[in-house]
């Protein structure tokens, strides 16, 4: 498969990973042009995963390094994946990249979790909790019951 794009982005990266065990980790994948991972190394702001773009100098170096997903790096399992775009962005869209998994989950109501369900109520004990006709319980076990033929 051909990629028009020579740029992964790696999200799920540790944040104590540096952009220089990045550089090593893709470096054995192609030559790498240009890598930026954000928040930069020297960020004194506090966060809970990061983001890494890599820009390679062979196309074929994109397919390459999608064989990384699932690889746990540090002590994450990294995802890879090529960038339509195909140049890195800046640090604000970088990090509005990385926004679903850090920041927006916590503060939108009821973000990050799943929907809640609509139970049914709790029927009486030995009441059947679908609302359906009930079975006489002597015949659930096959004896004849008032409402049925005996053969």
């Amino acid at each position: 498969m051909s990629y028009t794009t020579r740029v992964v982005q790696v999200t799920n990266v540790s944040p104590s990973t540096t952009s220089e065990q990045m550089r090593t980790l893709f470096g054995f994948l192609g030559t790498i042009e240009e890598l930026k991972l954000f928040p930069p190394d020297d960020s004194p702001m506090p966060v809970t995963s990061r983001v890494c773009f890599v820009k390679f100098q062979e196309p074929e170096s994109v397919g390459v390094s999608q064989h990384l997903t699932n690889t746990v790096f540090v002590d994450r399992a990294l995802i890879v994946v090529p960038f339509a775009e195909g140049s890195i962005p800046d640090e604000a869209k970088a990090l509005s990249l990385l926004a679903p998994a850090n920041a927006v989950a916590g503060i939108l109501p009821g973000g990050g979790l799943l929907p809640t369900p609509n139970p049914l109520p709790n029927p009486a004990l030995g009441a059947n909790p679908f609302g359906a006709p009930t079975i006489d319980p002597m015949a659930a076990f096959g004896f004849a019951g008032p409402n049925m033929n005996p053969q």
